[in-house]
């Protein structure tokens, strides 16, 4: 991310603006039973909010895209605060992020609700550390790489409250999410949050490198949102294409759990530019994901992380994640959630 770049999703960040993406998707020959939209639908442009390309090769890779009468288009950003962005400049109508952008967009006021949420399989964040480094109790007052606003900065204080530490009682390296690995490997940061790609790089060359904490050895749990725009929920076509979307949002991520080989391929290799060994490393870790209804426990996670934040000093004042959610939207999505078979 550019110097520009990166102090604007800073200043969004503060102002707690949020979201940007635009939702879109797909019918397969193999999803064609789950759903399909209605004939007024053909004009519907969704526009998705996306990262990294990650939805766009799910959703294209597994097929379910094919044969859809709405469009979908993707917009790309870095970050989940840019994505908040997005939200706020009218530019998607759906966007993902992880846990903290999205109570940022319910600080911000932004007129966005959740519409899925799910909950990652495996240990797909980690807080790494330099080999002389083997306890989270050490990091006081050293260099730690973070991102401000994101579900990283979320992860990196829920680590550091284990060891009874805040965000004032380490010295916080703030780079755009592509550079956390870099900063490790550079020697700016002694430990960083590092994703699984990242981490699989690192320990590479430094074998002896020591994970402190990963998003299952944390509290409260991680989730990652999908949100939508109350004025595209309010429009009934694009509510039909939101719904059949969601559904095939399932059924890709059943598709990325029953075909490794080729999503190791289609995401890790051609999007991300690892090694076809690095790849497997990567999704052995983790990098797939289950949706879950959106429940009180869901919400209670939610709030906690936000209180944890406030107490530590990463955020400047508590408050209420409860704008985020709608009763009529828990309960249309948690009926796609029952009515789709997961696989894992």
């Amino acid at each position: 991310m550019s110097s520009t770049a990166a102090r604007l999703a800073r200043a969004l960040t503060l102002a707690g603006v949020a979201a940007v993406s635009a939702l879109a998707a797909g019918c397969s020959s193999s999803a064609s039973s789950a759903t399909r939209a209605t004939e007024d639908s053909s004009s519907v442009v969704l526009n998705v909010g996306d990262q990294q390309q990650y939805l766009q090769t799910m959703l294209t890779a597994s097929g379910v895209l094919n044969g859809i009468s709405y469009k979908v288009n993707f917009v790309e950003f870095d970050s989940g605060p840019l994505v908040d962005a997005g939200f706020a400049a009218h530019r998607i109508d759906v966007g993902f992020m992880g846990d903290l952008p999205a109570s940022l967009a319910a600080r911000s006021g932004l007129p966005v609700v959740a519409i899925a949420v799910d909950r990652p399989i495996g240990a797909s964040e980690y807080l790494l550390a330099q080999p002389s480094i083997t306890t989270i109790a050490q990091l006081r007052g050293k260099p730690v790489a973070y991102t401000t606003g994101t579900s990283e900065q979320a992860f990196a204080l829920r680590a550091l409250k284990t060891a009874g530490l805040t965000q004032a009682d380490v010295y916080q390296v703030n780079v755009s999410l592509q550079q956390l690995g870099t900063v490790l490997q550079s020697g700016a940061a002694v430990a960083s949050v590092v994703s699984a790609e990242q981490k699989a790089d690192y320990q590479l060359a430094h074998p002896g490198a020591k994970v402190l904490a990963t998003i299952q050895t944390v509290a409260p749990p991680s989730y990652g949102y999908t949100l939508a725009t109350k004025a595209a929920l309010a429009d009934s076509a694009k509510l039909k294409a939101i719904d059949d979307l969601t559904k095939r949002l399932i059924l890709a991520s059943n598709w990325q759990k029953s075909h490794q080989a080729q999503w190791v391929t289609g995401y890790f290799v051609t999007v991300e530019h690892q090694t076809p060994a690095v790849a497997k490393l990567i999704l052995a870790a983790g990098g797939t994901e289950t949706y879950v209804p959106i429940n009180a426990a869901v919400q209670g996670a939610l709030q906690q992380m936000v209180d944890i934040m406030a107490a530590s000093g990463g955020i400047p004042a508590d408050f209420s994640v409860a704008p985020l959610y709608s009763t009529a939207e828990a309960a249309r999505y948690d009926a796609i959630v029952t009515a789709v078979p997961q696989n894992g």
